[in-house]
């Protein structure tokens, strides 16, 4: 396994262990709060620099089913 694909699964895992979480927040800082225990898995990608860009995406695709 290349290094490339290393990094991919594991910001893979981390969207994954993210969507899990998300229900469990009653606000998206509490939500980036719950996944900053998980930044590493982005280590080594462009979505390292951008955390909470990310995380604020997938809070806005869950809760918009709501709206």
């Amino acid at each position: 396994m290349g290094m490339y694909s290393l990094i991919e699964d594991n910001v893979n895992k981390f969207y994954d262990i993210a969507m899990e979480k998300i229900g469990e927040c009653q606000s998206f800082a509490e939500f980036v709060d719950n996944m900053k225990e998980h930044k590493n898995l982005l280590t080594g990608s462009s979505d390292e620099d951008h955390f909470e860009d990310g995380l604020y995406e997938c809070w806005q695709e869950k809760w918009s089913k709501y709206l």
